[in-house]
């Protein structure tokens, strides 16, 4: 074929997968998939070909039209344009990706953070034998995250263990513990170091959260091990609560509900002020029911 032939074939790539994904970008991945065995055949690559090999076969055809260009770690083919357009469009995909992954574990496992694992890395074009250490993930991620969402970085068990990275909700770390201490809860009984091994949390801060939790009184020591070690606790059941505790309850289903009201279901932030205007309660009482969440003020 002739040098245009084979621009005409990438143009032809791009055109389709703009009219069914409605996207002017294909990871090259996707690239070597779309050429299949014709367009392999006419480049002489395989379905093996690295992208450095896919690259050197495809670039000198691009004509005037197509580029490749590197974002955030992973390399694209796509129309021509401007650089600064296709990264803000390609950061907007990926942003919208990540919350999409973390509404549905939160949704099935009742979490607001996920362990980064292959669905993850598949975005940035890696997998668990390809990703990069976690400081180096965090910076490539970081760029699409947005408003919503932050990155966790958990220190490892041992010297020679590897930093766990979470994807999490931007939402204070409290709220980790109580989601995994609810999930756990089912159980009736459970280690406490289940729940230290699961939340997005190094070792000292989840002590520090934990104790101001343990204080509030919603857990109780469950058991101890032969060494007085702590090794469970539960949630604190009454079958009888008194009236106070009645309307200590109300109070805190009404501030959940004022906050769900003013905060639209993003689950971020509301502020303080607009808090106080919404439930119109006196300043004790307020402060009160704020003060035993142990939420929004601080990131514990």
């Amino acid at each position: 074929m002739l040098l245009s032939n084979k621009t005409f074939f990438l143009e032809g790539i791009l055109a389709e997968y703009k009219k069914k994904e409605k996207k002017y970008y294909l990871t090259w991945e996707t690239l070597r998939t779309k050429l299949a065995k014709k367009g392999r055949d006419l480049f002489g690559i395989t379905a093996k070909s690295t992208w450095m090999e896919l690259k050197t076969a495809i670039e000198p055809f691009l004509g005037q039209e197509m580029m490749f260009s590197e974002h955030f770690g992973q390399w694209y083919f796509s129309t021509k344009m401007p650089f600064g357009e296709l990264q803000a469009e390609i950061t907007e995909k990926k942003t919208a990706d990540l919350l999409s992954l973390l509404a549905i574990h939160k949704t099935k496992e009742k979490r607001s953070y996920l362990k980064f694992g292959l669905p993850l890395l598949k975005l940035f074009g890696f997998n668990n034998k390809t990703a990069p250490a976690a400081p180096v993930l965090e910076k490539i991620i970081t760029p699409c995250l947005g408003s919503e969402l932050r990155l966790l970085r958990k220190p490892p068990k041992t010297k020679t263990g590897k930093e766990t990275l979470f994807l999490a909700y931007n939402v204070p770390l409290v709220q980790f513990l109580v989601e995994s201490f609810q999930v756990q809860s089912l159980k009736k009984t459970f280690a406490l170091k289940s729940i230290a091994d699961d939340v997005p949390i190094n070792q000292a801060k989840f002590v520090e959260v934990f104790n101001r939790m343990l204080d509030s009184g919603h857990f109780q020591i469950a058991k101890i091990n032969d060494k007085f070690g702590i090794t469970g606790v539960r949630l604190v059941e009454s079958a009888a609560p008194s009236k106070s505790q009645e309307s200590e309850s109300s109070d805190y289903e009404r501030f959940q509900e004022a906050f769900e009201k003013l905060d639209g279901g993003r689950r971020i932030y509301v502020r303080i002020c607009n808090m106080r205007r919404e439930l119109g309660w006196s300043e004790e009482r307020f402060n009160t029911v704020l003060n035993k969440l142990c939420l929004v003020t601080h990131d514990y």
